[in-house]
């Protein structure tokens, strides 16, 4: 799960308000958790690209970035994907098929990622992108860019949720899910 595919569950009635925070939360810490072992791993790789590579290109390891800064667009591109990934997890999950579910998520990840992943670099959660860009402002990391804490909390931030809101509303009232 994810942040947006918790907030889904909680507007399905499937887990319950705390349980959505709960969630969130802890997929949060998890992304930053992450974020700092890769950092701890490659750190050697890290001390040797500096002032070798643009700092915005270090900070893009940690979290998503637009291909061109249109922040509408980029916002409605960000809920679109989650749309789909969404509704598309919904309508995989009830197909009972054995090993047709995790079979059929990672190429419906898959697949929205190449289709539709190029204009922000599809995080469609919350998780996957804040939690390592809290990590990327914790971290010392030398001559590093700023977080770009406008575009994360706008676009990977706050898109999903809206993403996976009107995936529920036409899962339920389209698809009788």
């Amino acid at each position: 799960m994810n942040p947006a595919m918790a907030l889904a569950q909680f507007l399905l009635g499937n887990i319950t308000f705390i349980s959505f925070i709960e969630i969130s939360i802890f997929e949060m810490i998890g992304g930053v958790i992450g974020a700092v072992i890769v950092y701890i791993m490659y750190a050697d790789q890290f001390k040797h690209s500096y002032d070798k590579i643009d700092p915005v290109t270090i900070r893009n390891i940690f979290s998503t970035a637009p291909g061109v800064r249109n922040l509408p667009r980029n916002f409605f591109v960000e809920l679109f994907d989650t749309f789909i990934f969404i509704s598309g997890i919904l309508v995989i999950v009830t197909i009972k098929t054995p090993g047709v579910m995790p079979i059929g998520i990672g190429l419906l990840v898959w697949a929205i990622g190449m289709g539709l992943g190029g204009p922000t670099g599809f995080a469609m959660n919350q998780a996957r992108d804040l939690g390592p860009r809290i990590a990327f402002a914790l971290l010392p990391i030398k001559n590093k860019a700023n977080a770009d804490w406008q575009y994360g909390l706008i676009v990977p931030g706050i898109a999903p949720f809206f993403g996976a809101a009107l995936a529920v509303v036409f899962a339920k009232f389209y698809l009788g899910l």
